[in-house]
C-alpha cells in the first residue's frame, strides 16, 4: 500500500496561490502535517496534469475548501519527487547560509560599533556571551 499525501490546490492569491502544496496527511490526534513540496499552478493549468508531471497521481476527487481544494495523492515517480525536494532543500540551505551570514555580520558590526551587548543579545534571542563570540568571529 502506497503512502498517501494531501495536495492542497491553493487558488486564493492572497495566500500565495495559485500553487499546489503537497503535504503529509494530517495526524489525527494533533492535526499536524508537514509540507513536502510546492508546485506553481499557472493560469488555466490542470492540477492533475501538474501533479502527474511532478511524479504524483491523484487518487481521489478534490474536495473544495475556502482556499481552493484538497485531493489525496500518492507518489508514482519517487525519483522525480526526490529530485524536486532535493533542489528545494539546496535552495533553502543556501538561503539559510545567506541569512546566517547577514545575522552574524550585523551583530558583529553592532558590537564593534559599541552597541549594547545586552540589547543585541535580547534582540537576537541569544546570550550576551554569544554576541561577544559573534563580535570576535568565534563559532
Amino acid at each position: 500500500m502506497a503512502t498517501t499525501y494531501a495536495a492542497h490546490i491553493v487558488t486564493d492569491e492572497s495566500l500565495g496561490g495559485p500553487e499546489i502544496i503537497v503535504m503529509t496527511v494530517a495526524d489525527p490526534d494533533t492535526g499536524a502535517a508537514d509540507e513536502i513540496a510546492t508546485y506553481p499552478l499557472g493560469e488555466g493549468a490542470d492540477y492533475v496534469r501538474v501533479l502527474a508531471e511532478a511524479g504524483w497521481r491523484v487518487s481521489g476527487s478534490a474536495e473544495t475548501t475556502d482556499t481552493g481544494a484538497v485531493a489525496e495523492v500518492e507518489a508514482v515517480d519517487p525519483v522525480v519527487i526526490v529530485e524536486h525536494v532535493t533542489f528545494a532543500r539546496s535552495r533553502a540551505e543556501a538561503e539559510f547560509a545567506r541569512q546566517d551570514t547577514s545575522w552574524r555580520t550585523v551583530i558583529g558590526n553592532a558590537m564593534r560599533d559599541g552597541d549594547s551587548a545586552t540589547a543585541l543579545a535580547r534582540a537576537a534571542g541569544v546570550s550576551r556571551e554569544r554576541v561577544y563570540q559573534l563580535r570576535d568571529g568565534r563559532r
